[in-house]
């Protein structure tokens, strides 16, 4: 692994020091979806995209998620309108790693 991401996000002074020492950076975002929380799709788009600009790290979940009313992870529902929205935006998915280049 080269990024660590803290659960929740949650950090302390500590953990610098720990990172340092096994090489690995912090990974951290700028919106999150609540998508383990809410399963308005629609609402999850409209959050993640407000004031969207390029650097910003959406925090999205591929496990865990809320679900749908058809059993479906919330987030699959929302990607198709938030990759639409980040196009309009000019806004290109990019990796971590990528976002480093």
């Amino acid at each position: 692994p080269v990024f660590f991401r803290a659960t929740a996000g949650l950090r302390n002074a500590f953990l610098e020091p720990v990172l340092r020492e096994l090489d690995l950076q912090l990974a951290s975002w700028t919106r999150r979806a609540f998508d383990t929380l809410h399963n308005d799709a629609p609402r999850m788009v409209r959050r993640l995209t407000r004031g969207l600009a390029p650097g910003d790290i959406l925090l999205l979940h591929d496990g865990h998620a809320a679900r749908n009313a058809d059993g479906q992870a919330v987030i699959l529902a929302a990607l198709p309108a938030l990759l639409a929205r980040m196009t309009c935006a000019n806004v290109r998915p990019v990796t971590l790693k990528e976002s480093l280049t």
